[in-house]
């Protein structure tokens, strides 16, 4: 592997800084990249390379004349396709969007440009990023970057799938029950979904208010929290985003309670996974920290939640729909076909999914943060509609790819997915998930999970 493959974005922004590599070198090798292997992975919607070339060499140019001292100025890096940006072709995965051109950048990705970044293109999304396959009939699939023929996960599936390939050095991603999280389970990398009103959604297609988040994805924990803190603050065009309260930022993570979830978390888990979460509360114990059991109350939630979207997205959707039905992927259209949740369906569904997180939010009063798997199977193959998981047989899919992540959208949560190992050479992820704003102790868990996740399988 060459030098430039090796680096993570925070140690590319400091080789730009000390002019060690170049921001035209940087573009160019991931533009090789995307040429490289988007025939076999398609993480790509829509690829600007003359822009990219263009900011590349300006970046460069302020560089050499002692200027560009934004956080990540020269760095490439993606976009997931719900985001608007100005002058480049947005389609929100939707063949109802395929010739959109937005004339505003989305608040996050006018904070990645501020901040110096070159975007070299829009990764592919589940359509509407309503689903967790990435799997568009119109656009064609995005395959995970470790196997050919199964699915990154989604919605944010091209750009887990981009980054663990080297195709970009880091995305924003959206992340309704999932979308950030599971993709990047699947595809072997890291998605942090921040607090709740962290960063804001101006500018990003909505599928379900309550419940949609901004996030990102990223190689390692480290450029994860700083690729989040260039696009996370106040923004006066969303009014739900937030001041937080800054958080110590010299976490000690042997002083933490950390607890792995039993209950329903643990009922219907693929045993490779279970075996990668015993692997790691191993090593945790093994470093002296503080680790213990906490049982989530209550029943599985995720059929809830999606009820929830469903009410939401197809407010939304279904008047499109109905004008122009044969517009709307086979997919989407099956789900806008379905009669929309009666105000007693919703309420049960509501009821239920607010249970669960007081349940969560409870165990949060007790303990620093809760671990537990990010999805519990590995990548499922594309087409897939059913999946078996251990003894559970054929469970819809999309029940099975956000079971252990929606909940987290309800409470507005931070929750970080970290490598932790694979199973039959397919990526496993683990979940660590804290209380309201402390964002950095979850990460700082995530990143000692990664870290010795990396000693233990190299």
């Amino acid at each position: 592997m060459t030098d430039l493959e090796q680096l993570g974005l925070v140690e590319a922004a400091e080789a730009v800084r000390k002019r060690e590599i170049s921001p035209v070198e940087l573009t160019e090798h991931c533009l090789a990249r995307i040429e490289e292997t988007e025939p076999y992975v398609h993480a790509y919607v829509t690829v600007d390379a003359r822009r990219a070339i263009e900011e590349a060499r300006a970046a460069e140019a302020a560089v050499l004349r002692g200027a560009g001292s934004g956080a990540l100025h020269g760095i490439p890096l993606g976009v997931k396709d719900m985001f608007d940006t100005a002058g480049l072709r947005t389609t929100y995965g939707s063949p109802t969007a395929a010739h959109h051109v937005p004339s505003r950048d989305a608040t996050a990705v006018a904070r990645l440009r501020d901040a110096g970044a070159i975007v070299l293109g829009k990764h592919a999304t589940h359509e509407l990023a309503w689903g967790g396959r990435t799997d568009s009939a119109y656009f064609g699939p995005t395959h995970n970057p470790r196997r050919r023929g199964h699915i990154p996960g989604g919605s944010s599936g091209g750009s887990a799938a981009s980054v663990a390939v080297g195709s970009s050095l880091g995305s924003i991603g959206t992340d309704t029950a999932g979308s950030v999280r599971i993709p990047a389970a699947l595809s072997g990398c890291v998605g942090f979904k921040p607090t709740r009103g962290r960063v804001s959604l101006a500018g990003v297609m909505p599928l379900a208010p309550s419940l949609d988040h901004v996030g990102v994805l990223a190689r390692t924990v480290l450029d994860a929290v700083a690729l989040l803190d260039v696009i996370s603050g106040l923004d006066t065009a969303d009014p739900s985003t937030r001041e937080l309260v800054a958080e110590r930022e010299d976490t000690d993570v042997t002083a933490l309670d950390v607890a792995f979830l039993s209950g329903w978390p643990a009922e219907i888990v693929d045993p490779g996974v279970a075996s990668v979460l015993d692997e790691v509360r191993e090593d945790l114990s093994g470093r002296g920290i503080a680790v213990s059991t906490a049982t989530a109350g209550g029943e599985a939630p995720a059929s809830a939640v999606l009820t929830q979207i469903l009410a939401e997205a197809g407010t939304r959707h279904r008047p499109a729909f109905e004008r122009r039905p044969t517009s709307f992927g086979p997919d989407i259209a099956e789900l806008l076909r379905l009669p929309p949740p009666t105000p007693r369906d919703l309420a049960r569904a509501q009821a239920t999914v607010s249970r669960a997180a007081a349940a969560l939010l409870e165990l949060l009063l007790e303990h620093d943060v809760l671990v537990l798997p990010t999805v519990p199977v590995t990548a499922p193959r594309i087409g897939e509609s059913f999946v078996d998981v251990g003894d559970t047989r054929a469970v819809p899919i999309e029940l099975v790819l956000t079971r252990l992540t929606s909940i987290f959208n309800v409470a507005g949560l931070p929750a970080v997915s970290v490598p932790a190992g694979e199973r039959d050479a397919l990526p496993v992820g683990v979940q660590i998930v804290g209380r309201p704003g402390a964002d950095h102790t979850a990460t700082a868990v995530a990143a000692l999970i990664q870290n010795t996740t990396s000693v233990r399988t190299s």
